[in-house]
């Protein structure tokens, strides 16, 4: 949680409200209000009071602020590692995407990074080029971040049937998914399971 409120207030140079920062971290309002007071206390967080309401701010001139801010940016290195990877495969995926806690740049030493790719149907899973890339990318993930990382594979036909049998899958990629190469995977979910229901 205290890493949701970081990752707000490093975004922006101004200075925002507790209701705001709650909703931009997806939180509540008094578990915000529980982080910041923490991180106050700390001189993390810089408050101001303007009449009845408060506002805050990261202090970037503490001295743990630089290493935060680095630490806080980590997950956007990784992602630019997997796209940059993946476009130099000979055997290229349709779509490639994030999700879990590693969408949500919630992860932590114990958590796994779940890793979705949806490849072509005539590409096998067995295919000697395909597997190779596949594995020096999982190889690579796992050097990069000290965390697990959990591939999921489907082709496009098992992608459409996953969608029709409302597998639960899909239902997270549907919430949380951050697709990195290809069509938005989570505008095609909705847009399939729309057009299912109908």
């Amino acid at each position: 949680m205290d890493v949701d409120v970081l990752q707000v207030l490093g975004r922006t140079h101004a200075a925002v409200t507790g209701n705001q920062l709650a909703q931009l971290a997806g939180r509540s309002y008094a578990q915000v209000h529980a982080v910041v007071g923490r991180l106050v206390e700390h001189g993390l967080v810089d408050v101001e009071q303007h009449g009845r309401t408060y506002t805050y701010s990261l202090n970037r001139d503490h001295v743990l602020a630089a290493g935060l801010l680095e630490m806080l940016g980590a997950a956007h290195f990784v992602e630019e590692a997997i796209v940059e990877t993946v476009r130099g495969w000979s055997i290229r995926p349709r779509i490639v995407a994030i999700f879990g806690s590693a969408a949500r740049r919630i992860a932590g030493a114990d958590s796994d990074l779940d890793l979705l790719l949806i490849r072509e149907d005539q590409v096998a899973a067995d295919d000697a080029t395909w597997a190779e890339q596949t594995h020096a990318l999982v190889r690579q993930l796992e050097r990069k971040t000290g965390n697990s990382v959990q591939l999921h594979e489907l082709r496009v036909l098992e992608l459409n049937e996953a969608i029709r049998s409302r597998q639960p899958l899909v239902g997270s990629l549907r919430e949380e998914a951050r697709t990195l190469i290809g069509e938005d995977l989570r505008a095609l979910l909705t847009s399939r399971a729309d057009d299912a229901e109908k």
